[in-house]
């Protein structure tokens, strides 16, 4: 029995020998690891701080601060991916095809490429001490076209366990979305030329509307760039002084003359019958990124003269013709009135109010300003109820009038409501023909 006993006994001590021969022979780095491995903590949660939703203009970056529970916990690049849910995409034109990668539901993880991980720091008090547990992401966006993306933002990140086991542990979700830059969401709409005095005399303010685009989804959705998202105005130039408190309110911005500029003197003198300058607009958003005009400035004055010396030979061999007239759309164009002068306008009525004459057997009974597309013309049809046997002049005082305006509104202004008008040209345009036996040079004011 004392044999058996010894037996047994020598055999266990040869097994604990073994046992710790074997021990010995592992490595001391890999066991200080699998100790320094159970002793990291494993991520629990991600709590965004600070955040609700997050509204960001195209090609920008945003930062988030967060917390990971419990501290500790290192957070990398690496190990924090985007979580992309519910995207949907609006697109200046109705979409036909997908502008961006296809979105995979089967991953837990869906990449975005409109939202990309550009930077992860620790966060840190006033004084730069870092808060434990606490840090800030950088999420740049980007994306190629015209478009507003809105998705359901998740923090994600990876870790593996001490059994190698990988895991993710995600936050709540936030709303993020994308905005057009002010480039691509506003549009810039202004006339060529404006008069330079209103009908009360004073100098007229140049308009520039700041009308903004529609986007639409694939299901119809719609969507309008929000003026508001604008936060600076700016202009240079010597001659004008920029007005931008109505550019949220009314949705344009107003150039205004400065009064005693000598570049105004020669057009009130009657001298010249339009003067130009040029001044540079900017208007910034809440990202920074701008669109920017060299807004082109013309002005005519409010009393426009158009002289024309006509042979009576041609207005003889037309006096029966119902669609004849005269055409003096190259005398207006010397005062701006050109046929596109409206053509950077998309609200764009007009009115005019003709005074037609009639002396010593030759009149002007109509005028017609509207050509083709909508363009700008300026002709008189004459009335000559007998033929013509001598030549003609028209008084000054005896001239056809015709008040003319071109007026305009804001976006989404009431074009019913006077108060909301802005009245870019009104004048007065005086027409004199005369009438000879040849062809003379056109007289000049």
């Amino acid at each position: 029995m004392l044999m058996k006993r010894m037996i047994y006994t020598t055999k266990f001590i040869s097994v604990l020998v073994f046992i710790a021969l074997m021990l010995a022979a592992c490595n001391k780095d890999e066991w200080k690891d699998d100790v320094d491995a159970l002793k990291q903590p494993m991520p629990t949660g991600i709590v965004i701080m600070d955040a609700v939703s997050v509204t960001a203009v195209k090609g920008t970056s945003f930062q988030l601060r967060f917390r990971v529970n419990p501290s500790g916990v290192a957070v990398t690049e690496g190990n924090l991916e985007l979580d992309l849910q519910n995207s949907d995409t609006y697109l200046l034109v109705p979409p036909t095809r997908s502008a961006f990668s296809a979105q995979s539901r089967a991953s837990y993880v869906t990449p975005s490429d409109c939202y990309k991980i550009t930077g992860v720091e620790p966060d840190r008090n006033g004084s730069g001490e870092i808060l434990d547990g606490q840090w800030i992401v950088t999420i740049k966006t980007q994306g190629e076209g015209n478009f507003r993306n809105v998705s359901d933002l998740y923090l994600v990140m990876n870790y593996t366990d001490a059994a190698g086991v990988a895991h993710k542990v995600s936050s709540p979700v936030l709303p993020v979305q994308i905005v057009p830059t002010a480039d691509e969401g506003v549009e810039f709409r202004y006339s060529l030329v404006q008069t330079l005095r209103t009908a009360h005399g004073e100098l007229n303010p140049y308009i520039l509307y700041t009308d903004v685009n529609t986007y639409r989804n694939a299901s119809g959705g719609e969507w309008v760039y929000d003026i508001s998202f604008i936060t600076k105005a700016e202009s240079q130039g010597e001659a004008m002084t920029l007005d931008w408190l109505t550019l949220h309110e009314k949705q344009y911005v107003s150039l205004i003359p400065k009064k005693d500029h000598e570049l105004w003197t020669s057009l009130e003198e009657g001298k010249e019958k339009k003067v130009s300058t040029a001044s540079q607009v900017a208007i910034t958003d809440f990202g920074g990124t701008q669109k920017i005009i060299d807004l082109p400035i013309t002005y005519c004055p409010r009393t426009v003269i158009i002289r024309r010396d006509m042979p009576i030979a041609e207005l003889n061999a037309n006096r029966d013709d119902i669609d004849y007239v005269i055409d003096l759309s190259a005398e207006a164009a010397e005062y701006g009135l050109t046929a596109d002068m409206a053509s950077h306008l998309t609200r764009r009525p007009t009115s005019i109010d003709f005074h037609g004459v009639f002396i010593d057997n030759f009149g002007i009974d109509e005028i017609n300003t509207v050509g083709e597309d909508n363009t700008f013309v300026l002709q008189a049809s004459p009335f000559i109820p007998d033929e013509l046997t001598a030549g003609f002049i028209t008084a000054d005082a005896d001239a056809a009038i015709a008040n003319y305006i071109l007026h305009s509104f804001p976006q989404y202004g009431n074009p019913l409501d006077k108060d909301t008008f802005q009245f870019l040209l009104d004048m007065e345009i005086r027409i004199l023909i005369n009438g000879g036996n040849r062809p003379k040079e056109r007289m000049t004011i």
